[in-house]
């Protein structure tokens, strides 16, 4: 037989032995499996908090406001609500629970055409969302009282999401009103407000929100 074609012979059935252990080897082989995708975090999607009985004193909108800040790269933007409505619970001169809600589709600013903005599903989605509740679960006492009196815990239900949400405040029990007041950061991203703004001027995750709400006397039982 001439030699190139024993060669060639050869070479065929090497390529062959080659390509059979291949596939076995891909055979054996384990299948790809898809990893499922992870568990959504645990507190997305807290109820809100039975309020406790007591006294109860709803807020005066003409005395009180509830205030935000946004701030991206270049600057910052100032805002609030027109509607909001709220009150606190008290027990033994106490506050024991406090509750609020926002009308979203009452958003103002500094400047019209962000207000505008705001309400959009690019943030608040107020078509779908209208409203922004909070709901204490405790009020405790700070541990070095001064400017800021307690600590509230609880449950804010906003943009379709029910997350806790943990603020310092300044709680006074006076004779005629009861009165709140708070500064605090949220990360908007928590609740779903994830739009970023333009490339180069990107939008702050944490927004300050700012409460100073009265409560006069007049009281009703909560049930």
């Amino acid at each position: 037989m001439p030699v190139m074609l024993t060669t060639t012979l050869l070479m065929s059935l090497l390529a062959c032995d080659g390509g059979d252990e291949k596939a076995a080897v891909e055979s054996t082989a384990p299948a790809a499996t898809e990893e499922a995708p992870p568990p959504p975090p645990a507190d997305v999607d807290v109820p809100l908090p039975a309020v406790p009985e007591g006294l109860a004193h709803s807020v005066q909108g003409k005395d009180s406001f509830i205030q935000f800040t946004g701030a991206k790269v270049t600057g910052s933007h100032d805002g609030g609500f027109d509607k909001f409505s709220g009150q606190v619970v008290l027990k033994d001169d106490e506050v024991i629970a406090t509750t609020f809600t926002i009308d979203l589709r009452t958003t103002t600013t500094d400047n019209a055409k962000l207000a505008k903005h705001l309400m959009s599903k690019d943030f608040f989605h107020a078509e779908k969302y209208g409203e922004a509740k909070f709901v204490s679960s405790a009020i405790t006492p700070a541990e070095n009282p001064g400017a800021v009196t307690h600590k509230v815990d609880g449950v804010l239900d906003f943009h379709g999401k029910s997350r806790p949400l943990s603020f310092p405040a300044s709680i006074t029990v006076g004779a005629t009103a009861t009165t709140v007041t708070a500064t605090f950061d949220i990360n908007r991203q928590n609740w779903g407000v994830s739009y970023p703004g333009k490339p180069d001027d990107l939008i702050k995750d944490d927004v300050e929100l700012r409460l100073n709400l009265t409560f006069p006397s007049g009281a009703s039982k909560t049930e």
